[in-house]
């Protein structure tokens, strides 16, 4: 495939790197690092309490009610250090899940090492181009708008890696630019899991990507691509997959407006899907409207939704968030399904 060449070329040169925000050699870096070599370890995580109401069985399935109440809860153990004969700083995060009925005890787990010449995570951790995707999701409230709670994932950015076990780079940020490369052998496979075949799932998972952070005259500017190679095996048929997107959001005073494109063949379906949103900050308040829609290669419309979505803060590390989705996509057997489905969300983060 000319596309897979291209792009495992190139990987040393593009990788994928950058979150919304900020680089994602900082975003999740926790306490600082301690000079002398002893790591610095500290607690973080969240408490939030949920009301889902409206369309759950039509947007879920199965015999949920109307309206119900649930909870997501996460500790995250943050260990930070630094050598200062080499200059490297190095550590651990192990994001446990607290949920009374959870049975994986850790959502992901990971080891860092930074240095000049950038930063590697080893472990359980999103793929290098699900944490540098840009679009509409990006500037969106509540609890993620088209990414969110009740979300629409097949508007964000297509399939990825999730968590599986994975090696990431991340270059050091250069005017504004920085990049990124994951590797993962099995996308089934996460935790102490070693494994041996790979039956119906995606294999030697290349993702990478480029993007952009700066500002100019009060100006931000956040504009980035991705991509990602990789076999997938059908039981028998082995089948390539790729996925190419590109997004990025501007804000100015407040007002923000972003989006982003995509093409992606997976297992022989050949998608095409974009997003597109705004969102504007008002004192305490946050508001958004995000949404998109995905086709298919003969341009029948598979998923489209719009998410109005609100944040409040309302006391320090207190926030009450919200999400009112309209949605119409493809249920089981191809039936379509429509509704609305909302969310109020209050959270701790600590």
């Amino acid at each position: 495939m000319t596309f897979k060449k291209l792009l495992l070329g190139t990987s040393a040169l593009l990788g994928a790197g950058l979150l919304a925000t900020a680089s994602p050699a900082s975003a999740q870096q926790g306490p600082q690092v301690t000079p002398g070599g002893k790591l610095n370890v500290s607690v973080t995580g969240f408490a939030r309490f949920l009301w889902v109401v409206g369309d759950v069985k039509e947007r879920f399935g199965g015999q949920q009610s109307s309206s119900d109440f649930r909870n997501d809860t996460e500790v995250h153990i943050v260990a930070r250090g630094k050598d200062e004969s080499t200059g490297i700083s190095y550590g651990a995060t192990v994001e446990f899940e607290a949920d009374a009925n959870r049975n994986d005890n850790t959502d992901e787990t990971w080891v860092i090492v930074q240095g000049t010449f950038g930063e590697f995570r080893f472990g359980d951790e999103d793929g290098a181009s699900d944490l540098m995707k840009l679009g509409a999701f990006t500037l969106a409230a509540g609890t993620g708008g088209i990414d969110g709670t009740v979300d629409l994932p097949r508007l964000v950015a297509g399939v990825n890696t999730g968590d599986a076990t994975k090696i990431i780079y991340f270059t050091p940020r250069i005017a504004g630019f920085q990049a990124g490369v994951s590797y993962t052998p099995n996308a089934g496979s996460s935790g102490d899991n070693l494994a041996v075949t790979n039956v119906d799932n995606a294999k030697d998972v290349i993702e990478a990507g480029l993007n952009y952070v700066g500002d100019f005259g009060g100006v931000g500017i956040k504009a980035g691509v991705i991509g990602h190679v990789g076999d997938s095996t059908d039981g028998d048929n082995n089948e390539d997959f790729w996925k190419l997107y590109g997004g990025g959001v501007v804000s100015f005073a407040g007002f923000s407006v972003g989006g982003g494109f995509g093409k992606q063949d997976v297992f022989g379906n050949d998608i095409t899907w974009f997003n597109a949103g705004a969102a504007a900050t008002l004192g305490p308040a946050t508001l958004s409207v995000t949404g998109g829609r995905v086709l298919d290669a003969d341009d029948n419309i598979e998923t489209k939704g719009v998410v109005v979505s609100a944040t409040v803060g309302i006391l320090p590390g207190v926030t009450l968030d919200g999400d009112l989705l309209f949605f119409d996509e493809a249920g089981v057997g191809g039936n379509f399904d429509d509704g609305v489905l909302g969310v109020v969300r209050i959270g701790v983060s600590f």
